[in-house]
């Protein structure tokens, strides 16, 4: 069975929920149009051009970790960490060298873990017998992230905030 699909606009519709709700007032406030996230978004500068322009484009784990790190940074003001030495046994951390202090930032920080291909799922870090070969751990920066994965990373940065 094929795990539910989630699009990069309503990830972030879903992220800026976490906005919203920090930010309420006692009086009701009502959700702000997906079009209006997007482009508030892109003039904060936690999304890019391509999100605006493609929201309904498949969400992926090197998106991911690029906006929720933008996002905690622009949005809340949560500085980066100093020490991203534990992302350093992430093989693949500098594919994208761009990404790449996305990717540490968001997996030091432990909202995204690394990919597991045999179970094609995220794993917690756990320690087993032969823990010192880093060499088998992934980001796997392209991978689809299901909407299950999304809202337990939406999860994680809500207990961070």
């Amino acid at each position: 069975m094929e795990a539910e699909e989630i699009s990069v606009g309503e990830f972030v519709s879903r992220l800026f929920e976490l906005k919203l709700a920090r930010t309420q007032t006692n009086s009701p406030r009502k959700s702000a149009a997906a079009e209006d996230i997007l482009r508030y978004g892109h003039y904060r500068g936690w999304l890019e051009d391509q999100d605006e322009r493609h929201p309904e484009v498949l969400l992926n784990r090197q998106t991911t970790a690029r906006i929720a790190h933008m996002f905690l940074l622009i949005e809340f003001g949560i500085p980066d960490l100093s020490d991203i030495t534990p992302s350093t046994v992430l093989k693949d951390l500098y594919t994208c060298r761009v990404c790449a202090n996305h990717i540490a930032q968001i997996y030091t920080r432990g909202i995204i873990k690394i990919w597991n291909e045999d179970e094609n799922f995220n794993l917690q870090n756990k320690k087993e017998s032969d823990s010192s070969d880093s060499s088998e751990l992934f980001f796997n920066h392209l991978a689809q992230v299901s909407k299950p994965e999304a809202l337990e990373i939406i999860r994680k940065l809500e207990q961070i905030l």
